[in-house]
């Protein structure tokens, strides 16, 4: 009974690796959802459709999210951006005449946050067309200035790897009253837009 069971057990085993080495890749599906980036998925339909196909999005307490109905008569691929919603756990149906067809659970995590530039910057009026504009950073970095009278560019100025940056500006031929503001950019993404009063 024992070399039966062995003998049985032995065959399984030989025609399981034959099936597994065989080399045939598996048949793909033509449906399929994947996860490409941290906060973006892809659906793949890859037949042609008979009738509209619906995809759900449902999040962690099985509420709709987002329904999406495609009515297209080609194969297609669509993506869906989950950057602007909360972190949690999500599910994608694809539903195609009242039959899911394909589902993927996605957990989307919190997005990671750039630090920002550490930049400091101060506007303050003198006298009626003169301004003290003061721009301090942490490192070097080229600046971009521009001057806006009544939301029309009127002086720009670009400094290049300065970490400091003090400057009286005399506007002339601009009215007392107009509305002033100057806009400061760095290459760091440090941009603000600062108007006198």
């Amino acid at each position: 009974m024992r070399v039966f069971i062995a003998l049985i057990l032995a065959i399984g085993i030989s025609v399981n690796v034959e099936a597994y080495q065989t080399g045939e890749d598996p048949v793909a599906s033509p449906v399929s959802i994947r996860k490409v980036d941290q906060n973006k998925v892809q659906l793949r339909y890859a037949l042609n459709p008979e009738g509209p196909v619906t995809v759900k999005i449902y999040d962690e307490n099985n509420t709709l999210v987002q329904k999406d109905r495609i009515v297209a008569k080609n194969p297609f691929a669509k993506y869906y951006d989950f950057s602007q919603v909360s972190p949690g756990s999500y599910s994608v149906e694809v539903v195609d005449a009242n039959h899911l067809v394909e589902y993927l659970a996605v957990n989307i995590a919190a997005p990671a946050t750039a630090p920002s530039p550490l930049v400091y910057s101060k506007l303050e009026k003198v006298e009626n067309n003169s301004f003290r504009l003061l721009v301090n950073s942490l490192l070097p970095t080229d600046m971009s200035i521009m001057v806006f009278e009544n939301d029309k560019l009127v002086y720009e100025e670009n400094v290049d790897s300065v970490s400091g940056f003090q400057k009286l500006f005399k506007l002339y031929g601009i009215s007392p009253t107009s509305k002033v503001e100057f806009f400061v950019k760095t290459n760091d993404g440090f941009s603000k837009l600062m108007a006198t009063k």
